[in-house]
């Protein structure tokens, strides 16, 4: 007996794992949103005659972050447009929405009950303007979005 527990602390020794050890479980993570792909996408997306502005990277970090906030300078008579895209094939679970200085909701892309894929506002004032990520739990809490302007 006492060759056995020889040879077994021997092969033990390289194997980096001692026999009183225990093994301890790990957490499991959540996947990492990966916002590049999605941004990616969008972008490929956009409609024609529009210029690329910004990226918005969308991680909700798992649920932890339901309502993700942007800010931007809209010019007045310029149009603008708000592209998502998650792994639904249709955007469902989040929404985009514009809101003017005062905070108050000008443009939605989730409209009677439908997911859209972005939305357009064509701007009458020039000021800060706030674009709004929203998750309501329907899917993944990952997507990227794309703002883009037209003349």
């Amino acid at each position: 007996m006492m060759v056995l527990n020889l040879i077994l602390s021997f092969f033990l020794s390289f194997t980096n794992v001692s026999p009183t050890t225990p093994v301890k479980a790990e957490a499991v993570k959540p996947m990492a949103c990966n916002t590049k792909a999605f941004t990616d996408a969008a972008i490929s997306k956009l409609p024609r005659g529009y210029t690329f502005l910004k990226a918005y990277p969308i991680d909700g970090r798992g649920g932890a972050r339901k309502t993700i906030k942007y800010s931007y300078i809209f010019s007045k008579n310029s149009t603008y447009t708000v592209r998502l895209k998650n792994s639904h094939p249709k955007n469902v679970g989040v929404i985009v929405s514009i809101m003017n200085s005062r905070r108050k909701k000008i443009a939605s892309s989730y409209v009677k009950g439908k997911y859209y894929p972005g939305l357009g506002y064509k701007c009458g004032a020039t000021g800060i303007y706030y674009i709004t990520f929203k998750f309501d739990g329907k899917h993944d809490y990952c997507a990227g979005g794309v703002l883009a302007f037209k003349r």
